[in-house]
């Protein structure tokens, strides 16, 4: 007998015809549940094959269609909507080694569980076992890790291996992935943001669940690892200049002993740093300079890690110190090496899109993920970058610095004009108070209950961190499962903490509380975290921006520095968001030239960087093409990440503009109890408002209203 495929779905909506008796209000809710419903039926007919898998291709599809109204039949029109959508979405995960189409419809017999009390322990049961799943990954992975993340002794080769080592469980080999796919379906960021809303907690932690396998991907299809050769490898974290070996035109020693700046952080935040000591034009130059060599790759390679020669980067010498004498030298440039290591992790990530349907790249994944579509996110972006208030900003700071402004001047930050510290001061005042990380560690508590958490939940969050110390940056690798502790990454000079590193640990003390607040205090394990990486950096920051306060200079978190901090907020989403944009736009030029060479990837690099200095600021900074937008090592990475930083100051401005009058540590652990929504059913949840640029803009106008 031949199946009729439609008939589950005329027995399902048969039944909504005696629902047209009820109230206007009830009538429109089952009319949006019948065309949500008829995107199922379109979600059942397209081909197995649309998300790239070799299934069992057509004749699969009536086992589909079978076991579909053998369980509609049994468990009701109640399950329906599931059922449509699991059995679709596991059909799209069975592969052929899964077994034929029959052990397919005895799997979706056997394995279906319906709503209800039953269902609900099956949540229960997949939070538990996952907790314990990726905590004791992850505490495997921080051990494993640790040598080369730390690099607190010589790394070895060993060291290496141990690090590669993964420990991986294959869920579809075991049939768990098939399993929730079947009970959890996957629902797309469309259908999230659209029916989101109407979702309970409990809802929305099974949707969560339902991500987990949302594609699987085709073995035969991996690609071969690309190759890179030894000598790149760590690329990034290993590039660390020697500053006290940069010299001034006149052969001067610019900078005091042991001084180490890695790129690109250590060379932005010095430059940001010198805003806040006397005379601090020269180093700012000769840094500026460094990271133009870096980004045409005319540095010399003699000057990247330790080293004996001395530099003096205007006119690109080397020298070598003869008694008290410098005597020039020949050497080598970099060759391209940062091209290099920024071409392989590309060409890496675009290899990887064999694996997935056709159309899906790098660049439509990596929004996907973060749940912000790449038209949001440069729409967001280019709303503050072309803003008029940017000349404004640019106006004000010439007239703090008493010049005009130069390019590195887009890292400017001291829009504070706090006279009760200097940068010397709070150095040496750090040092003596953070001579280790363990010293910072204990003092974390105490940090929270300066800036006004109380003293139960700051002793619980301080005490649930530990603090490493690594050779550059920051971050913070958060806990997995309850028991385990988030782990704070910075920084410490051989004496102790400087301001520099204290301040990007108060960061990292926000990214802290965040993923504590996820792992301890969610409702649902399954919900923990935040919607995506730019909701992260803005909770991280909301601390960072009362490091001042933590450290008991200012009393409290005034309205004088929220104005600062709404300037410095604006300033730097003109300049990352720049970044970001240079970013997106270098991605698509590979898109479009995936053959090109190492030196055509440079030359695009560095052009695009010079176009998108002059759409946004050669007018402000009256000089053109320059390319100092390309310098980030996120960048170099490939990871598409930073478009985060600047998104991420958007969110915390509107999350600013929310706190303010209300208890800040009860809005920072609210907040980080909602949990995995989507962006802007996240920030209704926390605001009231979804996510825009508004709130940063005005704080910006309110702000130069104030130092007219």
């Amino acid at each position: 007998m031949k199946f009729n495929i439609a008939f589950p779905f005329k027995r399902y909506f048969k039944t909504t015809e005696r629902y047209f008796q009820r109230p206007p209000g009830l009538i429109a809710n089952i009319m949006m549940k019948q065309k949500y419903f008829m995107a199922i039926i379109l979600l059942f007919f397209v081909s197995s094959n649309g998300f790239g898998q070799e299934t069992l291709k057509n004749t699969f599809q009536v086992d589909v269609a079978q076991v579909t109204e053998k369980l509609i039949n049994k468990y009701g029109e109640e399950n329906a909507e599931r059922i449509v959508r699991g059995v679709r979405h596991l059909s799209d995960l069975w592969f052929e080694d899964n077994g034929s189409g029959t052990e397919f419809q005895e799997f979706c017999m056997k394995q279906f569980i319906p709503s209800g009390p039953l269902l609900d322990n099956a949540l229960d049961i997949a939070g538990q076992q996952f907790s314990a799943i990726n905590g004791y990954q992850r505490e495997l992975s921080l051990a494993l890790d640790y040598p080369l993340v730390t690099m607190t002794r010589p790394v070895t080769e060993l060291d290496r291996l141990f690090s590669q080592s993964e420990i991986n469980i294959d869920f579809y080999k075991s049939k768990l992935a098939l399993g929730i796919a079947l009970n959890f379906p996957y629902y797309t960021n469309e259908e999230k943001e659209a029916f989101g809303a109407g979702w309970s907690r409990k809802k929305w932690a099974m949707v969560r669940l339902g991500d987990k396998f949302d594609f699987r991907s085709n073995p035969d299809k991996e690609p071969d690892p690309l190759p890179l050769p030894d000598e790149l490898r760590d690329y990034t974290s290993r590039y660390i200049l020697s500053m006290d070996h940069v010299l001034s035109p006149d052969l001067e020693i610019l900078f005091p002993e042991g001084t180490r700046l890695n790129s690109h952080n250590g060379l932005r935040d010095e430059i940001k740093g010198l805003y806040f000591r006397d005379n601090p034009l020269e180093r700012q130059r000769a840094i500026s300079t460094i990271v133009m060599h870096i980004i045409y790759q005319t540095i010399p390679e003699c000057m990247i890690g330790e080293t004996s020669y001395y530099w003096e980067p205007k006119a690109n010498k080397v020298y070598l110190k003869e008694g008290d004498k410098f005597v020039t030298t020949g050497f080598e440039t970099e060759a391209d090496n940062r091209y290099k290591v920024l071409h392989h992790n590309m060409v890496s990530k675009m290899r990887q899109d064999s694996k997935y349907p056709a159309g899906s790249t790098y660049l439509t994944r990596t929004f996907e993920n973060s749940q912000l579509s790449e038209e949001k996110i440069v729409s967001l972006l280019e709303s503050v970058v072309n803003a008029p208030e940017k000349k404004k900003v640019a106006s004000l700071i010439e007239k703090r610095i008493g010049r005009k402004l130069e390019p590195f001047d887009i890292w400017y930050t001291r829009f504070s004009d706090n006279k009760n510290y200097k940068l010397d001061e709070l150095d040496q005042l750090l040092k003596e108070k953070y001579p280790t990380p363990m010293a910072f560690q204990q003092d974390i508590p105490n940090i929270l209950k300066r800036i006004g958490f109380p003293e139960f939940e700051a002793e619980f969050l301080g005490n649930h961190v530990v603090v490493d110390p690594i050779p550059s940056g920051g971050h913070a690798n958060p806990p997995q499962m309850k028991g385990a502790k988030a782990h704070l990454r910075i920084r410490f000079e051989k004496d102790g903490l400087n301001y520099k590193g204290y301040r990007v640990g108060m960061h990292e003390i926000g990214h802290t509380i965040q993923q504590n607040v996820g792992t301890y205090m969610t409702d649902y394990y399954l919900l923990k975290g935040i919607p995506s990486s730019p909701y992260t950096e803005a909770m991280a920051d909301l601390i960072a921006y009362r490091s001042l306060v933590a450290l008991g200079i200012n009393p409290e978190y005034s309205a004088r520095e929220k104005q600062d901090n709404a300037l410095a907020a604006f300033w730097f989403v003109c300049e990352m968001g720049s970044e970001a944009l240079h970013e997106i736009r270098v991605w698509h030029w590979l898109y479009d030239h995936p053959d090109a060479t190492v030196e055509e990837l440079k030359v695009a690099t560095i052009n695009i960087a010079k176009d998108i200095w002059n759409q946004y600021f050669a007018e402000i900074f009256g000089v053109k093409d320059v390319p100092i937008l390309a310098i980030y090592n996120h960048f170099i990475s490939g990871a598409l990440y930073l478009h985060s930083y600047p998104i991420g100051n958007i969110v915390l401005m509107q999350l600013e503009e929310h706190f303010e009058g209300r208890d800040f540590a009860t809005e920072m652990i609210r907040t980080g109890k909602i949990g995995k929504l989507t962006p802007d059913l996240w920030m209704i949840k926390a605001t009231g408002e979804p996510l825009s640029s508004k709130p940063l803009l005005d704080a910006t106008r309110n702000a130069l209203g104030v130092y007219k």
